[in-house]
């Protein structure tokens, strides 16, 4: 799938392929849900699956655009955990 600018479906982020997916509601609502695949273009393979049930959008083009967002904020969470670790694991603890 290419993307391109506008696309909701699809986007390349860090190195992780996101897609923000619409799920219709009833009502003529959507939720978002929100796919995260490994970085390895070799494979696909789903890292985490985003799902909140408590948002709901009048258009479909909100609801995977927020799934995107709900992405990339996984995404960079997990960036943050992994720099926060590493930090602590550069300065060994010392038992006195």
């Amino acid at each position: 799938m290419r993307w391109t600018k506008g696309d909701t479906k699809m986007q390349p982020y860090k190195q992780h392929p996101i897609y923000g997916i619409a799920v219709s509601e009833p009502g003529k609502r959507w939720r978002p849900k929100g796919l995260v695949f490994a970085p390895d273009l070799n494979c696909t393979l789903e890292v985490k699956r985003l799902e909140p049930s408590d948002l709901i959008f009048t258009t479909k083009k909100a609801a995977e655009e927020q799934a995107l967002k709900l992405c990339k904020a996984w995404i960079d969470a997990k960036e943050s955990e992994s720099h926060s670790a590493a930090k602590d694991s550069d300065f060994p603890k010392v038992k006195l």
